[in-house]
């Protein structure tokens, strides 16, 4: 799993990134990428038809500047990944066909504060219909398709009933153990129930987090090898999780 700092140059790296993908797809002519996206015919949260164009996409692989909203960059993804995942289907480098990965260095890059250069306006067919007030501060709480992080949960509102669930959920499994699964359909705010509203009740030990103290939480991405990422984030897990490697070894192919 790879992470980003903002002294890295989160545009850059942004751009760099892009850049790779668009490699390993093959280096496609930007109009007919532009071209696929249309066909794809993907709408953003307003309801309009999301449409990138072939400038735009060059700009973003030159960090010219960095996408305004993420369905316009998840649209090009889409059409990139499958391509590049038909010529190597194992990514060159980890989390390149990940979209949770690319809109965490979506959000990274978007908030850089290391460059002096503003992002270009949208292109006509990307203008948003309406400019989203930003609130006092220069923060808008406002996050479109996005999902809201552990340092969004003072704009988290309206999910309480569901986060004290989840709270009642882990209490019941506190002394027998047990897996606690959270499922919903795409884009239905799972990611951001769990970051913005269980993650900083169980951490502030809040009334919705039940009677108990403030917990310790553990988050983690899966990424290529999921089980080499669990050990290295809970090390107490690696003799489990060795033997259940040697168990999958042994059985027959």
């Amino acid at each position: 799993m790879e992470t980003l700092s903002f002294d890295s140059g989160a545009r850059t790296a942004f751009a760099e990134r892009l850049a790779l993908l668009y490699k390993e797809a093959g280096n496609p002519p930007l109009k007919r990428v532009s071209e696929a996206v249309v066909r794809l015919q993907r709408v953003d949260e307003r309801g309009r038809p999301v449409r990138v164009s072939a400038q735009r996409i060059s700009d973003w692989r030159r960090a010219k500047n960095v996408p305004a909203q993420f369905p316009a960059l998840a649209a090009v993804l889409h059409v990139l990944i499958p391509q590049a995942r038909r010529a190597r289907p194992v990514p060159v480098s980890a989390g390149l066909y990940d979209l949770v990965q690319w809109q965490r260095l979506w959000e990274r890059a978007l908030a850089d504060p290391t460059t002096g250069e503003r992002p270009a306006p949208p292109a006509a067919d990307e203008q948003p219909a309406a400019e989203v007030p930003g609130a006092p501060g220069g923060v808008c709480p406002y996050r479109g398709l996005a999902a809201y992080r552990r340092q969004d949960a003072g704009w988290f509102f309206g999910r309480d009933r569901s986060t004290r669930a989840l709270v009642a959920q882990l209490d019941a499994t506190g002394d027998t153990g047990g897996l606690v699964m959270l499922v919903g359909a795409s884009g239905a705010g799972k990611s951001s129930l769990l970051n913005a509203g269980l993650v900083p009740a169980l951490r502030s030990g809040a009334p919705d987090a039940g009677a108990g103290p403030p917990r310790r939480v553990l988050q983690l991405v899966p990424g290529a090898d999921p089980l080499r990422e669990l050990t290295r984030r809970v090390p107490q897990l690696a003799p489990v999780v060795g033997a259940v490697r040697e168990a999958a070894a042994s059985l027959p192919a």
